[in-house]
């Protein structure tokens, strides 16, 4: 949103505020754009000419937390090795974590898969060429970088998609720890 006309960046605050708050109290699919609008104090006619409906706005508001991530995470290219994918596996878990509520929400049917593509374009290109640049550098994988980026993507995708429909089957370390060891497996 950074480079966005301040009345836009504001539109897209009060939506992504009253969506917040409408979801405390509504699943998304029972909450309408007319309804979001009102609660945002924005015309419907403002909101549709932004997004297509309320599903391209979640994948908005899903892209935006990721936006932040990133500009957060700016340095993670530069690790290498281990701490690379430690720092991947911790700022995911962080993102999780702290939008938790939000995220489970939104982990309806409809939304799933919204949320799991959201992910995988988000790290795809980023973890391939780490991948790429390990190999080259003549790190041993255990697979090609790109049947190793699907791999992981995929396997937290699933992870994902578990922990929140299971409502938190392990507690969060617990889940970080493995799936980063099984990250680490993975690769070496």
């Amino acid at each position: 949103m950074s480079g966005t006309d301040l009345r836009i960046q504001k539109t897209y605050t009060a939506l992504a505020r009253a969506f917040t708050d409408l979801l405390k109290v509504r699943s998304f699919e029972q909450i309408t754009v007319k309804e979001l609008c009102d609660s945002a104090v924005v015309r419907t006619a403002t909101f549709y000419n932004h997004f297509a409906d309320k599903y391209e706005f979640a994948d908005f508001v899903i892209r935006d937390i990721l936006q932040r991530y990133h500009k957060d995470a700016s340095d993670l290219s530069r690790l290498s090795g281990h701490a690379y994918y430690e720092r991947l596996i911790t700022d995911a878990f962080s993102i999780l974590e702290n939008n938790t509520d939000f995220l489970r929400s939104l982990a309806s049917d409809s939304m799933l898969w919204s949320i799991a593509e959201v992910i995988r374009t988000s790290m795809h290109d980023e973890l391939l060429a780490h991948l790429a640049a390990d190999k080259a550098a003549g790190h041993n994988l255990s697979a090609e970088p790109e049947l190793l980026t699907e791999l992981i993507i995929g396997g937290i995708e699933q992870v994902v998609r578990w922990w929140f429909t299971d409502a938190n089957p392990l507690p969060p370390e617990d889940l970080k720890k493995q799936v980063l060891d099984s990250i680490l497996c993975l690769i070496s």
